[in-house]
């Protein structure tokens, strides 16, 4: 899938990394939807812009980004998420793919982290995706 095609909402409390984080994938014409500051409005504007991409911090005020998870998960089941975090302990990323993350960020991140990462998954998510048998 082209990249143009691909609507990506980030949730992150750092409007630095929001900005970035949108210049980014920008540059790669991929196209933001929504950006919010926290899980509550996250969790609204992935209803109403129904993202392909989901990029979540982790540690925000209110609820968490894994409580947000469980919610999009449940709400987008085809959307890719992408956790970003500051926190660089093994029980996080753990946690975030159990939860139904299909990525993890560590900040700071730079585009080649960013891509690298988006890469990675796009392997993984064609090979995952089974065939439709024909009836």
């Amino acid at each position: 899938m082209d990249s143009s095609s691909l609507r990506v909402l980030v949730i992150d409390d750092s409007e630095l990394s929001c900005t970035l984080l949108s210049v980014i994938l920008r540059s790669a014409d991929y196209r933001i939807v929504g950006v919010a500051n926290d899980a509550k409005t996250g969790i609204r504007l992935a209803a109403e812009c129904k993202p392909d991409i989901i990029f979540l911090d982790i540690v925000m005020p209110g609820e968490t980004g894994f409580e947000a998870l469980v919610k999009l998960r449940k709400s987008l089941p085809g959307a890719t998420i992408v956790m970003i975090s500051r926190l660089d302990e093994c029980d996080m990323v753990t946690a975030a793919i159990q939860l139904g993350a299909n990525g993890y960020v560590h900040k700071p991140f730079n585009s080649s982290t960013i891509f690298g990462t988006m890469k990675k998954m796009e392997s993984k998510f064609v090979i995952a995706r089974p065939v439709p048998q024909p009836a």
